[in-house]
């Protein structure tokens, strides 16, 4: 079977580390070839692992009917030459984008659902057009109602973890330490982290906090902010905003607790489809707090890999917190917990073969 996988974007992102991940540990009878919409740095990620790929450009940002067109005639091209059996697009913008070509070249396309963008527009609409959709978790799929659910999905695949199968890690008992991996954008909840280590402040004041992740060019203000926030709740130096980091194992290394508290803000976004950097903290051996949300409670088990909270609640993020610094056994075994459930779940040839199984089925 041969696969033309279209990203919506160019940059190693959640998404994008995820499609390059099922394309590493696809079945032996899948033959790939990549399209970016958008090009960066996720190109020279494929094709050092193999899989030719493709980047477009001028098609930046959000589409106007007239790149649509633009995109439809080049996608006619590459359909021809390379001459895929199914296209599997990846997010919103590569399946909207997909669509009208493969409609006229007679190839079936499946929208990997991957978020919740747009769905009071565009989910309906774009779901009745394509052959089939997977869903990242069935939170996203919630939103294609119950007849194209029926009509339409394949199957519900969430992320592989990207990380060594023998990954093995210990929270940090040397010192209390929690944290997340997220690009610093407001909807991540860092600053509420921040706010509830300083809650914690009173009975852990050794108490450090990890936040991994870029900047965002949208809120250039935000790491000082973040910053300023910290030093006013006497964390001080004991906040460490890392910058991207390539070594995940490392950062979690650091780890007690692993919190994701991302929120939905006025505007609506915010919701997980599902976190892959949280599965890899649960998949290390880490417990995890997180908030309720989108397809977060899919890749957690309260009250056995972890905790969930309301979102936007410091406090209650504190609360969650508290009992996995306290209790060293209890954080190991939590952690066991979460160690066992993501490999059943979130293992790459596990999750590979269901995608690349529903991908033939609409062959």
């Amino acid at each position: 079977m041969k696969v033309l996988a279209v990203s919506s974007y160019g940059a190693l992102g959640g998404g994008e580390l995820s499609l390059a991940e099922f394309l590493v540990h696809r079945p032996t009878n899948v033959e790939p070839v990549a399209l970016l919409v958008e090009d960066g740095p996720l190109r020279s990620h494929l094709v050092r692992r193999g899989v030719p790929t493709w980047a477009a450009h001028g098609f930046d940002g959000r589409p106007s009917p007239i790149q649509l067109g633009r995109f439809t005639r080049a996608l006619l091209g590459l359909l021809e030459s390379t001459d895929p059996d199914v296209v599997w697009a990846t997010g919103l913008k590569a399946a909207y984008l997909a669509v009208p070509a493969c409609r006229f070249a007679g190839v079936p396309v499946v929208w990997h659902k991957i978020d919740f963008s747009l769905d009071a527009v565009l989910t309906r609409p774009l779901a009745a057009a394509v052959n089939g959709v997977v869903g990242v978790s069935a939170a996203v799929a919630e939103a294609l109602g119950p007849t194209l659910r029926r009509r339409r999905l394949l199957a519900v695949v969430g992320p592989p973890v990207r990380l060594a199968l023998d990954l093995r890690i210990a929270p940090n008992e040397r010192e209390p330490t929690i944290g997340t991996m997220a690009t610093l954008t407001p909807i991540k909840g860092q600053r509420h982290i921040i706010e509830a280590a300083g809650i914690l402040l009173g009975e852990f004041p050794d108490l450090r906090v990890v936040l991994a992740g870029n900047s965002s060019p949208d809120h250039p203000t935000y790491p000082g902010e973040l910053r300023a926030l910290a030093d006013s709740l006497g964390l001080g130096e004991r906040l460490e905003l890392t910058g991207f980091v390539k070594d995940v194992a490392q950062t979690l290394g650091r780890l007690t607790v692993f919190v994701n508290a991302t929120y939905r803000d006025e505007q609506g976004f915010g919701w997980e489809g599902l976190s892959g950097a949280m599965l890899e903290a649960s998949w290390a051996g880490l417990p995890v707090v997180a908030t309720r949300g989108g397809g977060t409670p899919e890749g957690l088990v309260d009250g056995s890999t972890g905790t969930l909270v309301e979102p936007a609640d410091p406090a209650g993020l504190a609360h969650a917190i508290a009992p996995y610094l306290r209790d060293r056994v209890l954080a190991r075994a939590t952690g066991e917990a979460g160690w066992r459930f993501t490999r059943e779940r979130f293992a790459p040839d596990v999750a590979a073969t269901r995608l690349f199984g529903a991908l033939g089925e609409v062959l």
